[in-house]
Formats: structure tokens, sequence, C-alpha cells
């Protein structure tokens, strides 16, 4: 049995859903869809570890399935998530063309993290980007801006990691992974384009800017794939770690918590979650131990399932009474029970309380650190550990608690929404209580890690206390501040610096001009010719680097 299921990448099934969804009616295509990409899940678990359907198409060596202590949870993962995201599309009357677009671009994931390969891995990673921009453009609007910004940015994210590899093949003669990438000039490069999915601060705009803009189902479905398949290529080009990467990933957790605290919109500050709590991954690779690896990769699977669930929250709150800011909304938790209970249930997840998934998996990232007797870097866990619980308090208060500042018209309810809510939460509740169900399938090794000793509950509970009295004291404070993102800055800046790079382009083309020019005019006089191409190359020239300045900008100057 197991022989049988290698002989197709679990990937196949995302192709099947694909059809079926786009021809089939859309109850018993939904359901046949939910059905073939949950397959995924005893696929991984079923096939053996090693690499499978290895093939040479184009002269190199590719792997399209591989199995290790990675790639096995995180495909399991994805196909769960990309099961529950069909069965929520359907829910919240996303049209058919959506659910294909979604599905293309889960399945291009899968690809990704499935690949033995350098080679598959960028079709994969291409594919994920190109899927992505379209499933956004898709919603139309104020969605299309962010969609090309998003594709500007991944276009800019994979030459660099194009870059890298192809440093890397030329160093070692082969695509298949072996110790991640030759270190100096192809590690960097990659590190600059993985960071670039990643959310790396400074690289990270095109993330808050586009998740809150689709419909809510596609919102569900980007914020659990695009930074995870990074993470996951993080792991493939620098496997032992780096200081710098662990203090990026610091970076991320701080500027990323802070920014989240300040947000109305609900989708935006849970996309500022997404950096910040991605940073607790980067950070955990970065210090390159074994605790760090099991707990990035716990903590991956335990963030997807409960910031999905969160997304999915969110979604309905904006399905059901059009609001999208939290300061229109109020007193929810009695009309809307389920999605009150759900939201608890993912908040407490990712704030680490006792019994919830985020409680294993940042426990076991902290101890990691602990363990390397960086103090700092300790300290930046547990403050955006605290700065989490203060915004998921502010969060659930203006959304559930306080009493609406005006009246809402609340849609009816549906059973199919409530069951995709609760059927999400099952496994952040269910890897709270068993963490070796979590932990005991995640690469690395978590060391003995008890979760529940007494130096793990207190920390958590303290974290937990500093957090909510912090939004009770500031809970007025906050909502008089409006914070500026650092790319609000850094947009100006990269507009003069690609107005200079343009008009620098443009002289080096006049002088190479002058030069073919003279070349031409020298042939055609000896053929009796009067060359008149100079003129046209020279403004196509022109026109081609002042149009490419001009649209770049545009991009990067332009705000919403």
């Amino acid at each position: 049995m197991t022989e049988f299921l290698t002989l197709a990448p679990p990937w196949v099934a995302f192709i099947l859903a694909l059809f079926v969804v786009g021809v089939a009616p859309r109850v018993s295509g939904t359901a046949v869809g939910v059905l073939l990409v949950g397959l995924t899940i005893p696929w991984m678990w079923a096939v053996e570890a090693g690499s499978y359907l290895v093939v040479s198409p184009f002269g190199f060596e590719q792997v399209l399935f591989t199995v290790d202590g990675v790639t096995r949870p995180v495909v399991m993962l994805f196909g769960f998530i990309a099961a529950v995201n069909l069965a929520y599309g359907y829910a919240t009357s996303a049209d058919t063309r959506q659910q294909l677009y979604a599905l293309s671009y889960m399945g291009a994931g899968v690809v990704a993290v499935l690949a033995g390969d350098w080679l598959t891995l960028l079709i994969g990673w291409e594919l994920l980007a190109v899927t992505a921009t379209v499933l956004v453009w898709h919603h139309g609007g104020d969605a299309v801006r962010p969609a090309f910004r998003y594709a500007v940015y991944h276009l800019v994210g994979g030459a660099f990691l194009v870059a890298g590899i192809a440093f890397h093949f030329a160093a070692t003669g082969t695509f298949v992974y072996d110790g991640g990438l030759v270190g100096g000039l192809p590690r960097a490069l990659a590190l600059v384009g993985v960071g670039v999915n990643l959310g790396f601060i400074g690289l990270h705009f095109w993330l808050p800017e586009t998740y809150p803009r689709p419909h809510v189902a596609a919102s569900v479905v980007l914020a659990a794939f695009t930074t995870k398949v990074a993470v996951v290529v993080l792991f493939r080009v620098a496997p032992d770690g780096a200081v710098l990467v662990a203090w990026l990933g610091g970076l991320m957790i701080l500027y990323g918590v802070t920014q989240a605290i300040f947000q109305t919109d609900m989708r935006r500050l849970l996309s500022y979650h997404i950096i910040s709590q991605v940073g607790y991954m980067v950070v955990a690779l970065g210090i390159g131990t074994a605790a760090g690896l099991s707990g990035s990769f716990a903590h991956l699977v335990a963030h997807v399932l409960y910031k999905g669930l969160l997304f999915m929250v969110a979604g309905v709150l904006i399905y059901r009474t059009g609001k999208h800011s939290l300061k229109h909304l109020g007193g929810l938790a009695r009309v809307m029970p389920v999605t009150f209970s759900a939201f608890l249930v993912a908040a407490l997840a990712i704030t680490g309380a006792p019994g919830f998934s985020g409680f294993v998996s940042k426990g076991l990232i902290t101890k990691a650190v602990e363990s390397t007797g960086d103090t700092v870097l300790w300290w930046i866990l547990v403050l955006g550990s605290v700065g989490t619980v203060l915004s998921f308090a502010k969060f659930g208060y203006y959304a559930f608690v306080r009493a609406a500042p005006d009246d809402l018209d609340v849609r009816p309810p549906s059973l199919s929404l409530r069951a995709v809510l609760i059927v999400t939460a099952i496994p952040s509740v269910a890897f709270g209580i068993f963490p070796e169900a979590l932990l005991g399938s995640m690469p690395g090794d978590s060391g003995g890690f008890d979760a529940y000793a007494t130096s793990e509950l207190v920390k958590a509970s303290t974290v937990l206390v500093a957090g909510i009295l912090g939004f009770v004291v500031l809970r007025t404070r906050i909502a008089q501040i409006h914070l500026v993102d650092i790319d609000r800055v850094l947009y100006p800046l990269a507009v003069r610096g690609t107005t200079a790079l343009s008009v620098g382009a443009i002289a080096v083309s006049n002088a190479a001009n002058r030069a073919a020019a003279s070349l031409i005019e020298r042939t055609a006089s000896a053929v009796g010719a009067e060359p008149r191409l100079n003129d046209t190359i020279q403004s196509a020239l022109v026109l081609l680097f002042a149009t490419v300045g001009f649209a770049l900008g545009v991009v990067l100057l332009t705000p919403y």
C-alpha cells in the first residue's frame, strides 16, 4: 500500500479537486473537493520517510516527492487547512472561480514544501506567487492595487532566490538538497528572497496591505500558506541557523506586535500578528538548535491553526455585519455565541494560555532561546507575548464585550459556517491538552520539554496577567495613537532611488547608443546606406527606462 502511495505526489489531489470543483455542482463539488485535499493527511501519514519520484526532464535530477520530519507535518497541516478553507469559502459565498484560484494556490504551496531539490522548489515558489496575485486580484475593487504590489514584491524576492540557487548550482553542480545552500553570496541572496515572503521588516509591507483586501475566505488561505512555505524554505536554505536570522526574527516579533496593537481593521491587525508570530519561528530556526527546530515547526502548525481560525472569525464578523473595523462592532458575544467561542479558543491559543496549542509551541521556543543564554532575545519573546495578550484583549473587548456604538444589522447564521468554526477550533485545544501529539511529530528534538512544568505555567500566567492589565490601563490611550508603518518612510526613499537608477540607466544606455550609432554609421557608409536606426533605438530605450522608473515609483509611493 505504501509503495502505491509513492507513485504520485500528494499535490495530485489538489489537481483532481480543481477539476471536480470546476465542473460539478457547487454543493457536491465542494464536498468532493474537501475529501480530495483532505486525503493528503492519511497519505503523508502512511508514506515512509524517503525521496520518491526522482526525474530528470531537463537534464537535472529533480525530486518531486520528499517525506521527512519537515514535510510530513507541514503537508498534513496544509491538507487540513485546504479542506476547511474550501468549506469556509462555500459558507461565505465565495464564487467557484475563487475556489479554483485558492486550490491552485494551496496546491502550489504543497509542491514547494514536498520538493526535494531547488529547481522543483522554484517552480512551486513562483506558482505560489502567481496564484496568490490572481486570488487577490479576482476580488476587484480596492484589492487590485495590493495584488499588483504583491506581485512586484514577490517578483523581486523570487529573482533573489533564483540568483542564490543559480550560484549554488554553479558551485555544486546539483539542485538536489544537501545541507542547505552554499555559504556566502548564494545563501545571502536566497535569504533576501525568502525574507520577502517571511515578512522581514522593511520587506514586509505587502502583507498587511494585501491580506485585509480580498474576500474573507481568500484571507484565510493566504494567512496559512505564503509565510509558512517561506519558513520551510528558510530551513532548507540555512538548516544550521544564523545569528542574524534570529535577530531579524526578534525584530519581526516586536515590530509586528506593536503595529498590531494600534490597528482597528480586524484583518490588518491579524496581518501584523502574522509578522510577529512568524518572527517566533524565525528566531527558533536562527538559533540553530534541535529544540529550536522542533519549536519552530510546532509553532508553525499551531499558528496556522489558530491564525486561520482568527481570520475565519474576523471573516464571519465581516460577512454577517458588513463591518471591517472594531470601531463599529460590539456586544456580539450574545448574538454570535459560536463565533465568540471560536474567538476565545484562537485568542487563548495565540496568547499562549495553558491548555491551548500556542502555550506548548511558544513555551518550547522560549525554553530553546533561554538555553542559548541570549537574555535579550529571550526578553523580546516575552515582550512579544505580552503585546499579543494586550492586542487580543482589545479585539475581544471591542468586538464581543462592550456595547455596540451603533445598531448592527446581523445576517442570520448558517449551519455550515458554525460547523467550519468548530472543526477548525478542535486541534488548537487538542494539541494544548496533549502536547506530545504536537511535539512528537516535529523535526529536531524537544529535549524532554515539559510544557506543564510549574515554571512554564508561572511564566504563561504572568504574561497573561501583564497583557490584560496593560489593556485595562492603556485602553483609552491606544485609541488615540496612530502609528505609521516604516514603509511609509521607506517608499519615498525607494522612489528617489528608483528615479536615480532610471536616470543612470538612461545615461548608460545613451552612451552605449552613441557607440552603437558610430558603429552603425561606419557600417552603413561602407554599404552606401543611410542609417536611421539610431534614433529609434535611443527613443525606445529612453521610453523603456523612464516607464520602468515611473511604474516602480507609482507602486512604491502611492498610498491606499
